[in-house]
């Protein structure tokens, strides 16, 4: 073997070709990125356990293996959201109620990403029992940006972004209930991908609202994306090459968008006409209640997937904002829920009725780029100023998980600040197969290549 050095491998499908040609071991990968992890950890706090012994004790294992006993990424580290299921590990959701719970198995996805042989290195930091789109909410502190450790990272699977986007990892796994994969993948300027809510088992997933949760991949490339979505038992559905219509929503998706946001929509939706598809304009009015819905839907389903909280002194246990969205779902009466439930399927009809003419919608990810940790309001140029706590980084994303529909997000640029700007592709039932597709198509029509920031020790 030739030794690894720092700059090359960085994918995990170069990774992968690289361990099944002999020309690395996983162990050398593995210890790369502990020590990345470690070099970031008090800058960016990303997570929550280390498994240091034991994640080499695998790559150990699976460097024993023969070539035709290996799985095609055996050995390529990867990291997983607190909330999962780790068998022999705390699942706490980074919340201080739930400390010293112990899985006893794994959770399904879990348990079919360890038997195609990825090693598991840590786990990592989210918002508090994924009730927040932020990250600033945790039992383990708030993770920061990479790109600027002042700003937040978004959430809830903050910490799994912000180990693809710091080049710890070349992907992870976090769930999205209203936008927690596609928010910090948009913010750290990485591939984030729900799927079609049921495409994937919640079982071993600490819930948020199970009516809407979807486990799901991050990574740094599409392919990677793509890849992990399979390895966790995802089906890509129509992947026939065919013509595709593209649809950009304006009114709700626009009306309260920063200016670079908006810019990155365009310039993607001339990138993907450049690389063969049809894009088009559509009426997006008509969804302007849309997050009120989501929390009247969310937060009864919150209290009730969550009955150890009842007790007072389990719940004094819990940050604040968390506590009042258990309060909220506590206080809904029936009526106002059955409303809900009617809401939201005239959500899902919403983004039905376009997609009858267009195979995916092109939206922004999040209103704006990540803000400041600290920031209360936003200026998002043409459209004014807006306050964090009332449009917040869930704005644009959880009128689809109403929807129930696949969405990916894609780095789609910089703002004029050099922070991150991502945007997402909305797709029918089961069509994640045309939003990878279509993310492929978009990285080699601009050329695209990730970019890391600079180590802040050299490891």
């Amino acid at each position: 073997m030739s030794g690894l050095r720092d700059g090359e491998l960085d994918t995990a499908a170069l990774m992968g070709a690289a361990l099944r040609a002999g020309d690395v071991s996983s162990v050398e990968l593995v210890e790369r990125a502990l020590r990345r992890a470690q070099s970031w950890q008090p800058i960016i706090n990303a997570y929550s356990q280390l498994w240091a012994d034991e994640s080499l004790e695998e790559a150990r294992r699976v460097d024993r293996l023969r070539p035709d006993e290996r799985a095609p990424y055996a050995g390529v580290p990867i990291v997983v959201k607190d909330l999962f299921d780790v068998a022999g590990h705390e699942t706490t959701g980074c919340c201080e109620a739930y400390r010293g719970t112990i899985a006893q198995t794994d959770a399904p996805v879990i348990e079919r990403l360890r038997a195609q042989g990825p090693v598991v290195i840590e786990k990592t930091n989210q918002h508090e029992l994924a009730a927040g789109g932020t990250n600033l909410v945790s039992a383990c502190g708030r993770t920061g940006n990479p790109w600027d450790p002042d700003r937040m990272t978004g959430g809830s699977s903050g910490g799994s972004a912000a180990a693809v986007a710091a080049g710890i990892v070349p992907w992870s796994l976090g769930s999205d209930t209203g936008g927690s994969i596609r928010i910090p993948a948009s913010m750290c300027g990485t591939f984030g991908l729900k799927p079609t809510y049921g495409a994937l088992p919640t079982a071993g997933l600490m819930p948020l609202a199970p009516s809407m949760d979807c486990p799901g991949p991050l990574a740094a490339t599409a392919g990677d994306l793509g890849i992990l979505f399979g390895l966790i038992g995802g089906t890509a559905g129509d992947t026939r090459k065919r013509p595709i219509r593209i649809g950009v929503p304006d009114g709700y998706f626009a009306d309260t968008a920063h200016d670079d946001v908006l810019a990155a929509v365009l310039v993607t939706g001339r990138a993907l006409e450049a690389a063969g598809t049809t894009v088009e304009s559509v009426d997006g009015h008509g969804l302007e209640a849309v997050r009120g819905v989501w929390m009247r839907v969310c937060c009864p389903e919150f209290t009730e997937a969550h009955p150890f909280l009842k007790d007072p002194t389990r719940r004094r246990l819990v940050a604040r904002s968390v506590v009042e969205w258990l309060e909220l779902g506590e206080s809904q009466t029936p009526e106002a829920r059955a409303q809900a439930i009617r809401d939201r399927e005239g959500v899902a009809r919403w983004f039905r009725d376009r997609l009858r003419a267009f195979d995916a919608l092109l939206i922004p990810t999040t209103p704006y780029p990540a803000p400041q940790a600290d920031q209360l309001e936003v200026e998002l140029g043409t459209a004014g100023v807006v306050e964090v706590n009332r449009i917040g980084p869930g704005w644009m994303t959880s009128s689809v998980n109403l929807a129930g529909l696949p969405a990916l997000t894609l780095p789609a640029g910089r703002s004029a600040g050099g922070l991150p700007v991502g945007v997402s592709l909305v797709g029918r039932d089961g069509e994640e197969g045309t939003l990878l597709r279509l993310a492929e198509m978009w990285e080699t029509a601009t050329g695209y290549h990730p970019a890391w920031p600079e180590l802040p020790v050299s490891p």
